[in-house]
C-alpha cells in the first residue's frame, strides 16, 4: 500500500491530549509518525510535520517523546510488537525451515508499515550523532537463530553454499521487506499481485540464501 500523508486545518486546542487523555495523544503521534516515516523515511520527516497531522503542537510531541530520535525509536519497536512464529519442531530441516521463513513473511505482512520503515532504517543506517537509535530486528534475531548448526541442517544436506547465519537471516528479511513494501506498484506494472505467489516466490528464494534448496 503507498503511503501518502494529507494535513488538515488544525483545530482549537491543539497540543492537548484529546479528552484529557494523554495515552491517546501518544497514540495519535505514533500513528502519524508511523506514515511520515515510512513515507519519508527519518530525515525526511518532519515534527512540524508529524505533530500537524496528529492535530498537536510540536511541544507536545517532544513532552511524549523526548524529540525526533526518540519518537522514531518509539515507532520502530511499536511496528513490530507482537509474537514472532515459534520455530517448528516437527518435520525434515527444510521442511521447517520452510515453514518458518513463510511464517515470518505472515508476521511482516499483517504488519503494513514495517516494511518500509525497516528497509529504510538498513539503508540510511544509524542517524549521524545517535548510533544508539537503530533496534535489532527480532525476525532477524529469529532467522538466524533457526540457521544455526545444530538447529538446520538442511544446507548441509543440499551440499550447497552456506552463509554466515546472520548474514543468511538478514538477506531473508530483507527480501521479504522487498516483497511486501509497496504491492500496489508491483500490481500497476505486472497487470496482478497474488500474495500467495509472491509468498511461495520469496521462500524458495529463501532457501537458496540458506542453501536448503
Amino acid at each position: 500500500m503507498s503511503l501518502s500523508i494529507e494535513y488538515g486545518p488544525e483545530k482549537k486546542g491543539v497540543g492537548r491530549p484529546r479528552d484529557g487523555d494523554p495515552e491517546e495523544t501518544r497514540k495519535e503521534i505514533l500513528r502519524a509518525a508511523e506514515r511520515a516515516f515510512a513515507a519519508s523515511g527519518f530525515s525526511g520527516a518532519t515534527t512540524r510535520q508529524i505533530a500537524g497531522e496528529a492535530r498537536v503542537n510540536v511541544a507536545t510531541l517532544h513532552y511524549h517523546f523526548g524529540g525526533k530520535l526518540g519518537l522514531y525509536r518509539s515507532v520502530l519497536a511499536d511496528v513490530a510488537l507482537g509474537d514472532l512464529p515459534a520455530l517448528p519442531e516437527a518435520g525434515s530441516s527444510s521442511d521447517r525451515l520452510r515453514r518458518l521463513i513463510g511464517a515470518v513473511f505472515d508476521f511482516t505482512a499483517k504488519r503494513v508499515s514495517l516494511p518500509r520503515l525497516s528497509l529504510l532504517d538498513d539503508l540510511t543506517g544509524p542517524v549521524e550523532g545517535a548510533p544508539e537509535l537503530r533496534i535489532e530486528d527480532r525476525r532477524v534475531g529469529l532467522m538466524s537463530s533457526a540457521l544455526r548448526p545444530g538447529r538446520h541442517a538442511g544446507a548441509a544436506e543440499k551440499g550447497g553454499p552456506v552463509l554466515p547465519p546472520d548474514l543468511a537471516a538478514r538477506l531473508i528479511v530483507g527480501m521479504i521487506d522487498l516483497a511486501l513494501a509497496d504491492p500496489p506498484r508491483k500490481e500497476a506494472q505486472g497487470g496482478g499481485w497474488d500474495l500467495g505467489t509472491v509468498r511461495e516466490s520469496v521462500v524458495e528464494a529463501s532457501l537458496r540464501i540458506a542453501g536448503a534448496a
